[in-house]
């Protein structure tokens, strides 16, 4: 068996994206980590892991910045919501301000 002009013996084969691999060789295409077949995704034919890869390459914002800034919105909306959900009990517990 072949990939990549390599001879891929029986036992160290593992198949995955219609090719067969080489244990050591199915790995992601961005960060390097070695995958499991049917345990990774895939773009255009080349391997990647889920995390953080996939999804900061092809998920929602495409890139590694939109994904930095996504976390950013998330934290600060979050962070808000624990103000406002302190202020509130604060409120309940001592009474509103007049």
């Amino acid at each position: 068996m072949f990939h990549v002009n390599i001879c891929v013996f029986l036992a160290e084969r593992k198949t995955s994206l219609g090719k067969d691999w080489h244990s050591a060789c199915l790995r992601c295409e961005k960060c390097n980590k070695t995958l499991t077949p049917g345990q990774h995704a895939e773009h255009e034919g080349k391997p990647y892991c889920h995390n953080p890869c996939y999804s900061a390459l092809f998920g929602p914002g495409g890139n590694y910045t939109s994904l930095y800034y996504w976390l950013l919105e998330v934290s600060a909306a979050a962070a808000q919501r624990a103000t406002s959900t302190r202020s509130e009990l604060f409120e309940v517990v001592h009474g509103s301000p007049n």
